[in-house]
C-alpha cells in the first residue's frame, strides 16, 4: 500500500484523498477498510485481523525507533507529540543502551573517565515478582 502511494498523485501523504490532499479525520475509516480488507474480484477480503487500525503502524514505527535508540525528544518532533511524557512512552532503554551511552560519552573526551556502576544480577525471584530483597 505504502509502494502504491509513492508512486500515486498523493503529493508525499501516505493517506490522502483521490486528489491527493489529507482526508479529514472523519473520512479516515473508508482507508483504513481499504487497507485491511481490499476487494479481491469485488469481494472485501480480511487480510489482517480484526483488531488491526491503521494508528498501528504508526505506533510500531514510533517503538521500532525508541529501540534503535532514538532520543524522546527526536520522537516528540518526529510524531508531533504535544508533550515529552508521551514520547517518553516508546523509550524503553536496557542495560546495554545505558551502557552505549556512557562509552559515547567516554569517547568524546570531555569528562574525567566515569564507569556506570554495575549492580548485581537480580535474584530470580525478584524477576518473578518484581521485587528484589535489598536487605542483604
Amino acid at each position: 500500500m505504502l509502494r502504491e502511494r509513492l508512486e500515486s498523485k498523493a503529493n508525499g501523504f501516505v493517506l490522502a484523498n483521490r486528489d491527493g490532499k489529507l482526508y479529514k479525520g472523519t473520512s479516515i475509516n473508508h482507508p483504513h477498510r481499504d487497507a485491511s480488507a481490499p476487494k479481491v474480484e469485488g469481494k472485501r477480503k480480511l487480510i489482517f485481523g480484526g483488531n488491526f487500525v491503521l494508528h498501528s503502524l504508526r505506533h510500531t514505527m514510533l517503538t521500532r525507533l525508541g529501540k534503535s535508540g532514538v532520543d524522546a525528544f527526536s520522537l516528540m518532533r518526529i510524531a508531533s507529540h504535544s508533550s515529552i511524557v508521551v514520547s517518553q512512552r516508546y523509550i524503553h532503554p536496557t542495560l546495554e543502551a545505558v551502557e552505549r551511552a556512557f562509552e559515547r560519552l567516554q569517547l568524546s573526551g570531555n569528562f574525567a573517565v566515569i564507569e556506570p556502576k554495575r549492580l548485581p544480577p537480580a535474584p530470580v525471584s525478584a524477576t518473578l515478582t518484581g521485587t528484589a530483597d535489598v536487605s542483604s
